[in-house]
């Protein structure tokens, strides 16, 4: 069963009182197209519309494809408003819209009823599945049927664009929130800014960093340094990569040190990022900031457990990997160092390893990374 989610603040008419956003399920029967409010309403405003020109009662639009369930888009009319007309509605336009052949967009065709009046369907192939548009008609006699059909028909190259358009725009939705999601998995920053170092975007890893205030901040919208020098060599920086016209080549990458206060500098890494047409100022660049002192062992110990490491060697893995030498490490294990000594000659046999150095090394090659809040472990 589809919910359903009332905009506020839209024109109502005679023929479409309104339109509702409709939601897939929650228990993952329909999964369709990314939506959203903004996505839909200029569809929406289409559809009304058209149902006002062809003097429908109401109006109902599904996703669908081959091997999934079809999902509700939105409803307007009588179809949105009257729970009882909507699930009939739905019931029978989905079923009609699985019937019309998607190789055959915009065949429109009557359904009778008499608890419903009639109802006008036709299908568009758009997002890689098909778009189906469903018009109610409360009460419809045979000689205003086809002048019904002409009216819908005039609308329909009018509803193709628009539906090609919704259809590029979910397209680059999906893609968009899933790079989103990509980089905000990682434990480098990332911020995408443009000329003038504003910042266009910033990752979770990258906002951790600004809300902590040292070494890396936000002047307004301006990507700084905790010093104005470190500022200054990091716009230069920008600047330097995007370059006076062309920007540089993928393999020129400054590096600028933010200092930070009693810790050792973040390191941000400036390379081009997406150029847009020449004269348009698309031009942009991509700051990576990688912290010297991240904790470590979050992401030593899944690899200590793929090694088979006990637990008593993977601390005493991450405390060397972590920079301490092995008679500091034995003390913050609280025991001797021919104890620590011990373990460290069996962590060698497991990992096919002879010095601290190359375990060390192992272990951080073997290392996951992601974002702080993502626990990994090894199945």
């Amino acid at each position: 069963m589809a919910t359903i989610v009332q905009p506020a603040g839209h024109a109502r008419d005679r023929h479409v009182p309104g339109y509702a956003l409709l939601s897939p399920a929650t228990d993952g029967a329909a999964i369709g197209p990314a939506q959203d409010e903004d996505g839909l309403a200029p569809v929406a405003a289409v559809m009304r519309e058209m149902a006002t020109a062809i003097a429908a009662d109401g109006v109902l639009v599904a996703w669908h494809d081959r091997d999934r369930a079809p999902v509700l888009l939105f409803a307007g009319g009588a179809c949105a408003e009257e729970r009882h007309t909507r699930d009939e509605i739905t019931d029978r336009a989905l079923r009609a819209a699985t019937g019309i052949d998607p190789a055959m967009p915009g065949q429109w065709r009557a359904l009778e009823d008499a608890s419903t009046g009639g109802l006008l369907t036709t299908s568009i192939a758009a997002h890689g599945g098909t778009v189906t548009i469903t018009s109610l008609f409360r009460r419809i006699g045979i000689a205003a049927r086809s002048p019904a059909r002409d009216a819908a028909t005039r609308w329909l190259p009018i509803v193709q664009a628009v539906s090609r358009l919704w259809a590029g725009r979910l397209r680059a939705l999906t893609r968009l929130r899933g790079l989103t999601a990509a980089v905000n998995t990682s434990d480098v920053g990332i911020l995408l800014v443009d000329r003038d170092g504003q910042c266009v975007f910033a990752n979770a890893t990258a906002e951790a960093m600004i809300a902590a205030g040292d070494g890396l901040r936000r002047n307004g919208g301006l990507v700084a340094g905790r010093r104005l020098a470190d500022t200054l060599r990091l716009q230069a920086a920008i600047e330097h990569v995007l370059g006076a016209g062309e920007p540089a080549g993928p393999g020129d990458a400054p590096v600028v040190a933010l200092t930070r206060e009693g810790r050792r500098p973040l390191l941000a890494a400036i390379m081009s990022g997406e150029t847009g047409p020449a004269g348009q100022g698309g031009e942009s660049a991509v700051i990576y900031v990688f912290d010297p002192e991240q904790d470590l062992r979050r992401v030593v110990e899944p690899a200590c457990k793929l090694y088979g490491l006990s637990p008593v060697e993977a601390r005493l893995t991450c405390l060397l990997a972590d920079g301490l030498s092995l008679n500091a490490a034995a003390a913050a294990m609280h025991v001797r160092e021919q104890t620590a000594r011990s373990y460290l000659k069996q962590i060698f046999l497991k990992t096919d390893t002879n010095r601290q150095a190359e375990l060390v090394w192992l272990m951080l090659k073997s290392a996951v990374r992601t974002a702080p809040g993502c626990r990994t472990h090894y199945v």
